[in-house]
């Protein structure tokens, strides 16, 4: 067999030979070299980022007017509303707020507006009479003393009552006082309540055309003169002790304020008393007078006795 080669084959062998190497050579030399980093990085986020969904959009803004129109309402509605409840809860002296409010006003505001005969104001109720013209301050839980105002329904009912014989008529002549309180008492039999020892009481009676508060002369001369015909006259078992008296402005009527002790001996502890005269419009004669035990005085029970007496005015 002929093994060798033709010049044709040598040839042929030569040519393939060279054009086969050649590409292996250049394939390893391209994988020797690695690939630019940054070109890799840049092209894979690039990537990342054309594939990733775009973000969501914000959530929408919702404004006030929009709350108010989902509800129903508006700002007109809303103050409507605030103002309504705000005069309710002062009408209603909710939680106090109304007595606090007038509370930090000018005592001559409040007295001027007549709301402290509506709501307390620093512990004290006014009470007023439009009938006589005057009015003074009341403890805020005392109460109006029903055993005088049954024996002014009585006394009322006894006028009224024309045809009944006079020998019939229920006495009734005593002093009643046109209106008096004190702290709550027990109920009686009689189905009333009344506290004798610690109250407040206005007396009124008619007085002659012309007459004034000096006709009845001095502070003291005037005190003495009721203690001794009014309040311990001669063998009443009494005996009355002036502590003071003095003129003072009374709201639009001057004054008689006097202070005194009253010793009842067996019938009772000692009193002290505060009383108020005053002449309205020179045809009524107006007596206040504040009254409790001795000891009552002392204290802040005194200070709030005090009080009231000095609460008294003439209102026209």
């Amino acid at each position: 067999v002929d093994f060798s080669l033709g010049a044709d084959d040598a040839s042929r062998t030569r040519a393939v030979g060279p054009r086969s190497s050649v590409p292996r050579a250049s394939a390893r030399r391209a994988s020797a070299v690695p690939p630019p980093e940054n070109e890799d990085e840049g092209t894979t986020t690039e990537k990342i980022a054309t594939n990733a969904s775009p973000p969501p959009p914000p959530p929408p803004t919702v404004t006030a007017s929009d709350m108010m129109r989902a509800l129903g309402t508006s700002p007109r509605r809303i103050v409507l509303s605030l103002g309504g409840a705000t005069a309710v809860a002062l009408g209603a002296n909710f939680l106090g707020s109304t007595s606090a409010l007038l509370g930090v006003l000018p005592p001559e505001a409040v007295e001027s507006s007549g709301l402290d005969a509506y709501y307390p104001v620093n512990g004290f109720k006014r009470f007023s009479s439009s009938e006589f013209g005057y009015s003074f301050a009341v403890p805020n839980g005392w109460a109006a003393d029903t055993a005088v105002e049954l024996a002014k329904a009585t006394r009322r009912a006894a006028r009224l009552d024309y045809e009944m014989p006079r020998r019939n008529r229920p006495a009734g002549g005593g002093v009643i006082p046109d209106a008096a309180f004190g702290p709550p008492g027990k109920f009686d039999s009689r189905g009333v309540t009344s506290n004798t020892d610690t109250n407040v009481s206005a007396v009124t009676a008619p007085a002659t055309p012309g007459f004034r508060l000096a006709s009845l002369g001095g502070p003291t001369e005037a005190a003495e003169t009721l203690l001794r015909v009014s309040l311990a006259p001669e063998g009443s078992g009494r005996k009355a002790t002036l502590l003071g008296a003095a003129e003072v402005q009374a709201g639009k009527a001057r004054a008689y304020r006097f202070e005194y002790d009253v010793d009842r001996g067996e019938k009772g502890v000692p009193l002290r008393a505060l009383s108020n005269v005053a002449v309205r419009e020179g045809d009524v004669l107006i007596t206040m007078t504040v009254v409790a035990p001795r000891e009552g005085w002392e204290g802040e029970g005194g200070k709030r006795l005090r009080k009231v007496a000095e609460s008294f005015r003439i209102t026209r």
